[in-house]
């Protein structure tokens, strides 16, 4: 009865280690599958902000930040810019070199216009070869200076081998809220006349 007894107490001690070990693995299952899950929304997230050929904001996350910087210089009286940016005669470049190129011209121009922005700017895609900027605490004087470094900047991108004679420039339009007020449909309108007019 003895030698029972403990064959018996033997089996409970090892069906108590294979309901731990069952556990350890269920609660790793468990534990993979929600990093699996919060990774995707993370991507997801991303995804919805930014625009995947550039990485920089899309238009509807472009917006949305920019009215809330816009509350915020207007409620703490800074002043504000919102730049317009179109790349010049961009259609022939797709047309005629292709759209692989084409995408090529945009990522070098976007990199080139980065470099000139500090990380409190907003940068977005509008569409096609359109792209906003808002610089927040920033005069007109200073943002003439930083876009004409930027229209340098893009003309002078180059693409190389891969397409030879390609030659990029781009047009810039600029509001500020010190003449159009801090409503940023009012400062996208001036900045696409003034973008019309250059």
């Amino acid at each position: 009865i003895l030698s029972l007894q403990g064959e018996l107490d033997r089996k409970e001690v090892e069906t108590s280690r294979l309901y731990i070990v069952l556990l350890l693995l269920v609660l790793a299952s468990i534990a993979l599958w929600a990093y699996r899950v919060k990774r995707s929304q993370l991507r997801f997230m991303k995804l919805a902000r930014r625009d995947g050929l550039t990485g920089i904001f899309n238009r509807q996350h472009f917006v949305n930040e920019a009215e809330r910087q816009l509350q915020y210089c207007r409620n703490s009286a800074r002043d504000a810019c919102v730049v317009l940016l179109d790349l010049d005669h961009f259609k022939a470049v797709n047309d005629t070199h292709g759209h692989a190129v084409g995408d090529r011209v945009l990522k070098r121009a976007v990199a080139a216009c980065q470099a000139y922005l500090r990380s409190t700017d907003l940068f977005g895609r509008l569409g096609g070869e359109e792209f906003g900027m808002l610089l927040p605490e920033c005069a007109l004087d200073q943002v003439l200076a930083r876009v004409e470094q930027m229209r340098a900047a893009v003309a002078s991108v180059a693409l190389g081998e891969d397409a030879p004679g390609v030659t990029i420039s781009a047009s810039f339009g600029i509001s500020s809220a010190a003449n159009s007020g801090y409503e940023l449909r009012q400062l996208m309108s001036d900045a696409d006349e003034a973008l019309y007019q250059a």
